[in-house]
């Protein structure tokens, strides 16, 4: 018997794993935020680093998986790490309010980011014909009911 090649993961298995990363990023802000003001700075550092290494995984995933759209969430993932790289020197250096600030923005902007995933993993089925699509109309044709 032949061993057969690893297949690409499905995408509900893709959501999931991008579900689960972002409920342990949450977790990890959560704890940053309730770090007290000597520990925060490296709080702050670790986050961004774990921030950095679930978008790396996150796009392999999509890369893997064949989702569409995965430039534009590298570029959502660009530019969510950019504010925070803009963020973590002044933290370091003791702005402790501006980190605090990010932090309490991050819950939304990750959920935010986590629904522009789903948005990727329903535009990959929606160009999956279905059982229906010797039905739909021809392209520029509008249906015709009787």
């Amino acid at each position: 018997m032949k061993p057969s090649a690893p297949s690409s993961p499905g995408p509900h298995t893709v959501v999931r794993a991008l579900s689960h990363a972002r409920n342990a990023l949450l977790v990890q802000v959560h704890a940053a935020a309730g770090a007290p003001d000597l520990r925060f700075p490296e709080a702050f550092a670790h986050l961004v680093a774990a921030i950095e290494a679930a978008f790396r995984h996150e796009e392999t995933l999509m890369e893997v998986a064949g989702f569409p759209g995965v430039r534009e969430q590298r570029r959502d993932n660009a530019l969510l790490l950019n504010a925070l790289h803009h963020a973590a020197p002044r933290v370091e250096a003791g702005e402790l309010g501006i980190g605090r600030e990010v932090l309490a923005a991050l819950p939304g902007l990750l959920s935010l980011h986590r629904f522009c995933g789903l948005r990727l993993l329903a535009l990959r089925r929606s160009r999956v014909p279905g059982p229906l699509a010797r039905h739909a109309p021809a392209p520029g044709r509008r249906p015709q009911y009787a």
